[in-house]
């Protein structure tokens, strides 16, 4: 074959092949031809399996058919609209969006009328019209009017009128309007002044999701208007992507009426906005109020709220607040607020809050909580609340809590509803624990009392002792240990245990401190008594002088243990002798 034949066959062939792609990539997927038979079957059913022949995803927005409500179909090679009119009638309007096929319930029918189009010296064009109800023939408030090349929206009043102000206003003018329970009408008409524009980089896009929570908050409450609450009620999730926005307030700004339909790379609110979302930087001086999702770093002088998820950096002075997900870092001054999952880093100055799973680290001044699992870390000044699973460490000043506790705890007080987990502090309440009370008698100390929690395998130990007789110095005592309970039978157990107590021996500028092993062996006499009793091991070290000088005379220690002592007064000041203690435990 000729070199130029096998060329033109070539580009024939790549021609062919682009055609069919170019073909096949044009085709909405509304077009796409679909084949289903369903008889009586659950309208979610069988919407679920068009979305498995069909390769996509159906999004509700709005009203919508019960899904449980039964359904019967009989569609061969129909399209996928025709399927869906099939199914759900004709008060329903379908829209798309990559990868999916956006189902809005629209029962009613709207027109749009062109009043008035007028071009102004400076070159700003101004286009004026009316909504009405085809149905009723009344004028129609609250509709929202937007021009998608521009990017600009308004409502329309009571009277229903519109008025756009376009600069640099594109050759063809394209008008939607919106509303709700209405079915969307565009027109498309050519302006009067043709001018030469750049190709426009904004794309419309759609999030599927409710995303309407943000304005029922307090905050929303307060800080969107309700020209705005409608805007975005019309509108729901179809939005545009722009480079840059700037705002004043939230209804002063460069997009106008439509900043709720805009994410931006960059956002720059002197004092506050409210926008879609954000895929770069938002800073702002007071304020960031966020529909949907925010991408990378967020700053605010104040609060920070996100309607949806966060994956990067929230900075606030005072609060931040995601109604989705958090990736990413957390930090204010006073609180951070996931209400979905997190993974990350959650710092504030008083308090820290996740709703659901958190995995990473919480810190907080006062106090943390995560209300589904806990995988790392919770690290406060006062408190840690787990009320699902911990799995890894809760360190806090006073109080920590997990209903179910994988990991460790350090803290005051430790409770756990789990038998598992370790937990290390004054006091150690656990499922199933160890939690005992013992009166005792040693060597030093006529009566000595001791509050035991934990568990079997290692509990803590309060202890408190006293020693009053007339012929010798009164001794007070206090002090902490660990210790566990090996069963040796039916009745018996072994509780090998530590501690360290500080003695008071008449002067309180003396440090005197006593370390003791003690290896004391139980018999339950009946339910709730037993009776222990066993040898120690004890050391002893006492301050020979006080800061000033004063020498220490007291030798009540010396004089108690004297007899069993194994180690005599050294260069080190160290006492060592072998002890006993006998006595009975509660509960």
């Amino acid at each position: 074959m000729p070199n130029n034949t096998k060329f033109i066959f070539i580009l024939f062939i790549v021609m062919l092949i682009s055609s069919v792609s170019f073909k096949a990539n044009a085709q909405s997927i509304l077009e796409n031809e679909i084949s289903v038979t369903a008889n009586k079957k659950p309208l979610g059913s069988v919407l679920g399996l068009m979305e498995e022949k069909g390769n996509f995803r159906f999004a509700y927005y709005g009203k919508l058919a019960v899904k449980d409500s039964i359904v019967s179909i009989h569609a061969n090679n129909t399209s996928i609209k025709g399927a869906l009119d099939q199914l759900l009638g004709t008060k329903y309007e379908y829209k798309e969006s990559p990868g999916y096929i956006i189902v809005r319930y629209a029962p009613l029918e709207l027109a749009l009328v062109l009043e008035k189009n007028t071009v102004m010296s400076d070159g700003q064009q101004i286009v004026i019209g009316y909504i009405v109800d085809t149905k009723t023939n009344n004028r129609l408030e609250n509709v929202s009017v937007l021009e998608k090349n521009a990017l600009l929206s308004t409502l329309t009043n009571k009277e229903g009128f519109f008025e756009l102000r376009l600069k640099n206003a594109p050759q063809a003018i394209e008008l939607t309007a919106v509303k709700e329970n209405y079915k969307t009408v565009t027109t498309v008409f050519l302006s009067e002044v043709k001018i030469q524009m750049g190709d426009k980089k904004n794309k419309t896009d759609y999030i599927d999701g409710d995303f309407s929570a943000i304005e029922r908050s307090g905050i929303g409450r307060f800080f969107i208007s309700s020209k705005q609450k409608i805007q975005s009620l019309n509108l729901g999730g179809f939005i545009s992507k722009v480079p840059v926005q700037a705002s004043l307030i939230p209804s002063i700004s460069t997009r106008g009426m439509l900043n709720t339909q805009i994410v931006n790379n960059f956002s720059l609110n002197i004092l506050g906005g409210y926008n879609a979302g954000v895929r770069g930087l938002e800073m702002a001086g007071l304020y960031n109020i966020n529909r949907m999702n925010v991408d990378a770093l967020q700053m605010a002088g104040i609060f920070n709220t996100v309607g949806g998820s966060v994956n990067g950096v929230q900075l606030a002075g005072i609060y931040n607040n995601v109604f989705g997900n958090l990736r990413g870092l957390q930090m204010s001054g006073i609180h951070n607020s996931v209400k979905g999952s997190q993974i990350g880093l959650q710092m504030s100055g008083i308090y820290n809050n996740v709703y659901k799973d958190s995995k990473g680290v919480q810190i907080a001044g006062i106090s943390n909580t995560a209300k589904g699992s806990q995988n790392g870390l919770q690290f406060s000044g006062i408190c840690n609340i787990g009320k699902d699973t911990i799995r890894g460490a809760q360190i806090t000043g006073l109080f920590n809590y997990a209903k179910e506790l994988n990991g460790v705890q350090f803290g005051l007080v430790n409770i756990t509803d789990s038998p598992s987990g370790y937990s290390f502090g004054l006091l150690n309440f656990k499922k199933g624990g160890y939690k005992k009370i013992s009166v005792t008698s040693n060597e030093i100390s006529d009566l000595n009392i001791s509050v035991k929690t934990g568990d079997h395998k290692m509990y803590t130990i309060l202890m408190a002792g006293r020693s009053d007789r007339n012929n010798e110095e009164k001794l007070f005592s206090f002090g902490i240990g660990l210790g566990k309970n090996i069963p040796l039978g039916k009745r018996f157990t072994f509780n090998p245990e530590i501690s360290t107590q500080y003695l008071y021996l008449g002067n309180w500028d003396f440090y005197n401190s006593l370390s003791k092993f003690d290896t004391s062996f139980s018999f339950q006499l009946c339910k709730g008594v037993a009776m222990s009793a066993g040898p120690s091991f004890n050391l002893y070290w006492s301050e020979k002088q006080d800061k000033d000088g004063n020498i220490n005379t007291s030798t009540f220690v010396q004089d108690r243990t004297k007899r069993y002592s194994v180690i005599s007064s050294n260069s080190k000041d160290i006492l060592g002798w072998i002890g006993w203690s006998f006595g009975l435990t509660f509960f």
